[in-house]
């Protein structure tokens, strides 16, 4: 069996040391044993650097090779897939076949391959927020096209819209890379839409100069959402000229709790941002539009206080 580079390596270091640590008196590192165990490490953390980055580069060579083409990264897939789930485990490539025979309908479909085009896609974003080490906020336009290119093709991605919803850092393309990517604050998954607005494409536009854009963002989003339900729900009645009757009920109820919810966030995200005159009035005439909604009480009190700050400092401290 192979060993990895770092074992090798680590293994010369230990049996350069085991006679010290094998005497009868313990003993501290002298000057010397510091300075030689640092040089060992410096070539250690070199080795991992140059490997790691070969194989990023390779792997995103390869990646961006296969998002030309919906054909292109079926075949990446299964090449990725029979390696990590075959190769890797020691199972016979005849039984890769098999699983290739029985699933050829699922392997052929357009949809299919279209839908893990995006997953793909979204993990190379995934590679280059990592390389950027958090700085991020150049990518929300991109983020942005990236979920509007998945619900221009809603209806062909239904069926396989749990491909989207994985973990593209853990799907069968990374895993066959032994990409390990972690980005702090960044959506792992190519559906998060409420992960890539909040944490991708709207921290950047939370300027006064910005607030523009922030609600433009926030339409979208909103737009986004309830595009999941209307184009993903399982639809009731086939009333024909009753356009009601055909909305799914998952997008009626987004329509009369969940998008009147994200309409207030907008607003008191805007106001707070510095729009504090035009989300005022948006707040007052959505309080009068949805009087009846659950969460109005809670939305009387949060208007209450951005209006009225100071009183409510007052009030607190009167209590004390």
């Amino acid at each position: 069996m192979r060993v990895p580079f770092i074992l090798k390596t680590s293994a010369v270091l230990v049996l350069g040391v085991l006679p010290r640590l094998a005497t009868a008196e313990p003993e501290s590192l002298t000057e010397g044993d510091r300075i030689a165990l640092d040089e060992q490490l410096l070539k250690i953390q070199q080795q991992s650097q140059d490997r790691v980055g070969g194989l990023y580069r390779r792997a995103i060579q390869d990646y961006r090779n296969a998002i030309q083409s919906d054909d292109a990264t079926m075949n990446l897939y299964l090449k990725c897939y029979e390696k990590v789930r075959y190769t890797d485990e020691k199972r016979k490539t005849q039984d890769f076949r098999e699983w290739k025979r029985r699933n050829k309908d699922r392997l052929n479909s357009a949809s299919m391959r279209m839908a893990l085009r995006h997953q793909l896609s979204w993990l190379l974003l995934s590679i280059e927020a990592a390389q950027r080490d958090g700085e991020i906020s150049e990518m929300g336009q991109r983020a942005m096209t990236h979920l509007d290119q998945i619900f221009k093709n809603a209806e062909r991605l239904q069926e396989h819209r749990n491909v989207l919803s994985q973990n593209a850092l853990s799907s069968v393309f990374a895993q066959a890379y032994d990409l390990n990517i972690k980005v702090k604050d960044w959506p792992t998954s190519a559906l998060d839409i409420g992960g890539i607005y909040k944490q991708v494409i709207m921290p950047p536009l939370r300027s006064r100069d910005r607030v523009g854009l922030l609600r433009s963002a926030w339409i979208r989003r909103i737009q986004h959402e309830g595009l999941v339900h209307e184009k993903w729900g399982k639809r009731e009645g086939t009333s024909i000229g009753k356009k009601d009757a055909m909305l799914p009920p998952e997008y009626e109820k987004f329509l009369a709790e969940n998008r009147p919810a994200l309409l207030w966030q907008m607003e008191v995200d805007c106001f707070k941002v510095g729009d504090e005159k035009a989300a005022a009035v948006n707040m007052l005439n959505h309080l009068q539009k949805y009087l009846y909604h659950k969460n109005a009480p809670d939305w009387i009190k949060d208007f209450q206080e951005l209006i009225n700050p100071e009183k409510l400092e007052g009030d607190e401290v009167a209590e004390k």
